[in-house]
């Protein structure tokens, strides 16, 4: 389920018209629904505000906000987040993630920068987006040098077998009789 649009509802200016002349909107899409369940692949273009009960997987290339009645149990990427409700399961986020006082997590997130509030509840594990490539980095550069010292040596062993070359026997005696000095 791909909803990049207005589908349920969306942010509009004072006026009556959608202003359209803002990227930066706080809300995109808002779903709702004390009963309201859903289940799959969301895809957002912009941000989610969730107010209901999620299953399945989340992308979103902006802000999701977990309300205070919305329970989320799924595996999300997304820029920021923000939970005032319960957040079950895997999350990445690039930005920050905001664990409010009525926040519950239960779950793995990556990220750089994580708040918990005072009364928020936190269970998991918290890895750092940036020490993930800063490892994924140090065991490149571990390879390459593991592949560098085995050019070296093959260069070294080239250049070792360049001075033990055979010499003729012609080519010596006239080095040798270039060398002597008769009286």
């Amino acid at each position: 389920m791909n909803l990049g649009g207005n589908i349920f509802s969306s942010m509009v200016s004072e006026s009556s018209e959608p202003d359209y002349s803002t990227d930066i909107q706080k809300t995109l899409l808002t779903i709702k629904g004390d009963s309201a369940k859903i289940e799959g692949k969301l895809t957002i273009s912009k941000s989610i505000e969730i107010d209901c009960e999620i299953h399945g997987e989340i992308v979103v290339d902006g802000q999701l906000i977990i309300q205070q009645s919305g329970y989320v149990n799924a595996d999300v990427k997304t820029i920021d987040a923000t939970v005032n409700g319960v957040y079950e399961g895997n999350m990445e986020a690039t930005g920050n993630v905001q664990i409010t006082q009525n926040g519950k997590v239960n779950g793995n997130i990556k990220t750089d920068s994580l708040i918990i509030e005072k009364g928020g509840v936190f269970s998991g594990n918290v890895t750092r987006i940036s020490n993930v490539a800063y490892e994924k980095k140090n065991e490149l550069e571990s390879e390459i040098e593991k592949e560098l010292e085995v050019i070296e040596e093959v260069k070294y062993k080239e250049e070792k077998a360049e001075e033990i070359k055979v010499e003729e026997p012609g080519e010596a005696a006239e080095e040798k009789d270039e060398d002597t000095l008769e009286l």
